[in-house]
């Protein structure tokens, strides 16, 4: 049994972006919204289930503008990713997912790594 999460919460950014595939014409892009949504079990019950990003690799823009202390990525189809940090509040864990991001953005934040 992994680390629980109370709750997740998706910033401004993330809500528009997944309100923008699942209101998408195309197959592809309301794929992704979907297994936005499937995941949400998964991470409930397990919240750092994604692969953590290294602190140096996290860009100063990004950590700063969502005041991030550890970041996790999970791989949506296509190439898009899911950006989310855990933080604790009253000893209760929550997911916050900060961006849901297609791959041209992923590279721009995050050059070289490779994905």
């Amino acid at each position: 049994m992994g680390l629980r999460a109370r709750e997740i919460v998706l910033s401004p950014a993330a809500a528009k972006a997944l309100e923008g595939l699942e209101r998408s014409h195309d197959p592809g892009l309301t794929s992704i919204g979907r297994r936005i949504r499937s995941l949400k079990s998964i991470l409930l019950a397990d919240c750092p289930h994604g692969e953590v990003v290294n602190k140096e690799a996290v860009s100063k823009r990004l950590r700063e503008r969502y005041e991030l202390e550890n970041l996790f990525v999970e791989d949506l189809p296509s190439f898009w990713r899911l950006l989310y940090t855990i933080i604790r509040d009253r000893g209760e864990r929550y997911i916050v997912v900060v961006e849901i991001v297609d791959h041209r953005a992923y590279s721009r934040w995050f050059p070289g790594r490779g994905r």
